[in-house]
């Protein structure tokens, strides 16, 4: 059971405290940090409740005071190491007191209990501030870098694994796996009842070992052996097509293969007989990913000039980021797709096109996250997320809580066909400028104006195909299109070239 002499909850309480208060977006004391901290364990027994008054930290169960700790009368000119360990002393000792009159914590495992601390200290920062487990940050991992392996999902528990998912180009696929293929063996080891995360585990290696497989297809009785060699398996991102030369690219996330894949379908849709004649960029339901994937995704179409920029009180949060790769597509018409799911850095890849006159944007208003967060590794092998900045346009506007404004609104009531809606948003095209100018201006916090912006072409998350028919409607006229992409102010200037 967790003790105040635990290392490794020391250590964890320890880092926790001080990323936060070093590391958040918005000031918050140590004081504040540590009162939630151990208030998050009220998630586990709903009689504690911390108070705090200039002098002590008041711990009190059952609405009765069951103990008072000291604060330190000032931190300052403390070294790092001393000061970590108050605050991780203090939230330990409170801890232990709190064992002593809750069979609830005495009976919860160590790991619960940190759990519950530290997603105490965040419970007050912003909705997108998390905590996850070692086994969920795994996972989050996995999907961000990928994982050493064969590429499979598999479902177990019952019977042999079933293969549920295989990765495309991944040793897998090579090798002639399926979904429903059965997995009997795993290196000479019995499958049968096995759990999918055993299984998991003994697919998983380090790169460039093998694997022995006893495989039973699916639809036949006979049992086939594979050997298969692991390697990194990063999850596809990218979804292609190529219609009449222009390339459709449906981005779900921006993991770190993300912008070298869609490089890679831009270059191969360009040896098409006639070349490339134009690119729908869809980020529909793209919630973001790698804040540094979405710049260079934005790259690929920007010959140089801005992209955007971060901002924060934390001096290593602050970011400018410019072209540098040159246009992949050397100019050719782009369109992009945003819905009431386009999130994040998907946002400021939109942000940026849109900006600097490279892009037309069709669909809906998009969701409105332009925050980043910090993903820390924690001792446990956890993560904590929080967040340290917040992202603007190249015309310096922050879309947090706003999101991006489409110069063609699909889901407003006019227009039934892709012509007409081509049609009418070109006829409202000085209307469309003013909303832009206006939601370029606008402060983020106004949440009447907001609204009120935001209620011109509303957030829908339905996915039609009906955006990417109005996208190639447009893309067949080059002087429609260029009327819609300079649609608003001027081509904006290189803001951050002096900083």
């Amino acid at each position: 059971m967790t003790s105040p002499d635990d290392p490794q909850t020391r250590e964890l309480i320890s880092q926790t405290i001080e990323l936060v208060a070093t590391r958040y977006i918005d000031p918050i004391s140590r004081e504040q940090i540590l009162v939630s901290t151990l208030d998050g364990l009220s998630s586990i027994d709903e009689n504690i409740r911390v108070d705090i008054t200039p002098t002590d930290l008041v711990l009190q169960y059952d609405d009765r005071t069951v103990g008072k700790i000291a604060l330190p009368a000032s931190s300052d000119g403390m070294a790092d190491h001393e000061n970590l360990q108050i605050w991780s002393e203090i939230t330990l000792t409170g801890l232990a007191r709190y064992r002593a009159h809750s069979a609830k914590l005495r009976s919860t495992a160590t790991k619960d209990i940190e759990s519950a601390l530290i997603s105490g200290a965040i419970r007050n920062l912003d909705r997108y501030s998390r905590y996850e487990g070692p086994v969920r940050a795994e996972n989050a991992r996995n999907r961000r870098d990928g994982y050493i392996g064969i590429g499979v999902r598999v479902v177990g528990g019952s019977g042999y694994p079933v293969v549920k998912l295989v990765h495309a180009e991944s040793p897998a696929a090579r090798a002639g796996l399926h979904p429903g293929d059965q997995i009997l063996t795993v290196n000479g080891e019995d499958m049968y009842g096995k759990a999918s995360r055993y299984a998991a585990d003994l697919l998983h290696g380090e790169e460039g070992t093998s694997v022995l497989l006893e495989v039973n297809a699916a639809k036949s009785n006979a049992i086939t052996p594979m050997e298969i060699l692991r390697e990194r398996v990063i999850d596809r991102t990218v979804f292609d097509d190529v219609r009449d030369n222009i390339l459709i690219a449906r981005v779900s996330s921006f993991n770190s293969a993300t912008a070298s894949t869609l490089a890679d379908s831009i270059m191969k849709a360009k040896l098409y007989d006639g070349g490339l004649h134009g690119v729908i960029l869809d980020l529909r339901g793209n919630r973001g990913g790698l804040l540094q994937q979405g710049v260079a995704v934005a790259d690929l179409f920007l010959a140089d000039g801005p992209i955007g920029k971060t901002f924060s009180r934390v001096t290593a949060a602050r970011h400018i980021f410019k072209a540098e790769t040159g246009d992949l597509t050397n100019g050719a018409p782009l369109v992009v797709l945003i819905d009431g799911r386009t999130a994040s850095s998907a946002e400021l890849v939109a942000a940026a096109l849109q900006d600097r006159h490279r892009a037309v944007l069709i669909g809906s208003t998009s969701f409105g996250k332009g925050s980043v967060q910090a993903i820390n590794d924690l001792p446990n092998d956890g993560t904590l997320t929080f967040t340290w900045s917040r992202m603007t346009a190249p015309s310096g506007y922050t879309f947090d809580r706003i999101g991006l404004f489409p110069a063609i609104c699909t889901k407003s009531g006019t227009g039934s066909t892709a012509i007409h809606k081509v049609a009418n948003a070109l006829s409202q095209r000085d209307e469309t400028a003013s909303v832009m100018m206006k939601w370029r201006k606008l402060d983020y916090q106004d949440e009447k104006s907001r609204r009120e912006l935001r209620s011109v072409c509303p957030a829908s998350t339905n996915g039609e195909t009906f955006d990417v028919e109005v996208a190639l409607e447009l893309l067949k006229n080059n002087r429609e299109y260029k009327n819609l992409a300079y649609v608003g102010q001027e081509e904006i200037a290189d803001t951050f070239a002096s900083q």
